[in-house]
C-alpha cells in the first residue's frame, strides 16, 4: 500500500508541473501575440473568464485548443 501511496503522490506531482507548464506556454502564446487576453480568447472562441483559468493552471485546454492557441498565436505574430 505504501508504494501505491508513494506513486500517487508521484503522479500527482508530475501532473502539476505539466498543468503549470501547459499553463505557461498558453501565457507566453497570449504574450507573444501583442494583443488583450479579450482579443485572444476571441480569436480561439473562449470566453476571456475561460481563457484566465488556461492562464493560471487551474483548468487545462484540450489538445485541440492548444493547436489553436499555437495557431492564432503565430498568425498574431506573422501580421505584427
Amino acid at each position: 500500500m505504501a508504494d501505491r501511496s508513494c506513486a500517487d503522490r508521484a503522479r500527482e506531482q508530475a501532473e502539476a508541473a505539466e498543468r503549470s507548464q501547459v499553463a505557461e506556454e498558453v501565457r507566453q502564446a497570449v504574450a507573444d501575440s501583442g494583443v488583450t487576453n479579450a482579443e485572444f480568447a476571441a480569436s480561439i472562441g473562449t470566453s476571456g473568464s475561460r481563457l484566465s483559468t488556461y492562464l493560471s493552471g487551474k483548468v487545462v485546454p484540450s489538445s485541440t485548443l492548444m493547436v489553436r492557441i499555437r495557431r492564432v498565436a503565430e498568425h498574431y505574430r506573422s501580421v505584427a
